[in-house]
């Protein structure tokens, strides 16, 4: 019986987890960029104790079975968002798989999806948290409106002189795994360094090259959560909780009937 009660509650830890990224994901179906997360499960399992003699397999099969289940990851979804159109200028969504790289406040770099911008106070092309992108986008006083091209180029307009201006290039980052990326908040994910070999390595590509995608001016790619699909999960999710509470539940009243007996 108290083995059934590990193994209940061990359930009822990760079906919390479950539950709460659920919730995270719904709570989040309008934020723009968002990536919805996921939880893998794993059983757990005894550990035979050793002996002089090394154990068979038939032995192995034997003495191992399972003792609950536990938390195995809990991974971002890459998959696109829909475009919504915002006839903003500095707002941008990628038609592709690649990423926004932006500079961090310690110098490191952190990967994005969500293309709100701005131009601080220093004429800088930064995101809505003030992060300045990687490519070093500056705008002078003088332009009144900034184009971007799907290529990545952008270009100042001056009305007053109808002048036109080159700001530079606007390069996207082509992640090799997007899975090897770790989630940091704020809809920005770090090269994750847990993860070795080719899996994490990142390229700045111009814009329509070797699988980035192509840069859309005046729209923003929003959350890539499917109500319906959260729905039908936390159904699921609900009844695993309710039945492992319910062994729970019979094992205390198997305990107190043999409590009774022995009396």
């Amino acid at each position: 019986m108290i083995d059934a009660l590990n193994i209940s509650e061990s359930g009822l830890h990760a079906t919390q987890k479950w539950i709460d990224s659920i919730s995270n994901n719904v709570a989040n179906m309008q934020t723009v960029g968002y990536k919805k997360m996921s939880v893998s499960f794993a059983n757990m399992v005894n550990q035979p104790a050793t002996t002089g003699a090394a154990p068979t397999s038939n032995a192995q099969e034997t003495n191992t079975y399972g003792i609950g289940t536990q938390v195995s990851s809990v991974n971002s979804v890459f998959t696109n968002g829909s475009i919504k159109s915002t006839n903003k200028e500095l707002d941008l969504a990628i038609q592709g798989n690649g990423f926004f790289e932006v500079v961090r406040s310690d110098g490191t770099f952190a990967y994005t999806r969500a293309g709100q911008f701005k131009i601080n106070n220093e004429g800088v092309l930064t995101t809505i948290g003030g992060l300045p992108l990687s490519s070093d986008i500056r705008v002078s006083p003088d332009v009144s409106a900034v184009e971007i091209q799907p290529n990545g180029q952008v270009k100042g307009h001056v009305t007053s002189t109808g002048e036109v201006l080159e700001l530079g290039e606007l390069r996207i980052a082509n992640v090799m795994d997007p899975h090897a990326l770790k989630a940091v908040g704020n809809g920005l994910y770090i090269n994750d360094s847990s993860v070795s070999g080719d899996a994490n390595q990142i390229t700045l590509e111009s814009s329509g090259t070797n699988g980035t995608g192509q840069l859309l001016q005046g729209f923003l790619e929003m959350s890539n959560v499917d109500l319906i699909e959260e729905m039908s999960s936390l159904v699921l999710a609900q009844r695993a909780y309710q039945l492992n509470a319910r062994i729970i539940q019979t094992a205390d009243q198997v305990m107190e009937t043999i409590n009774n007996l022995r009396r």
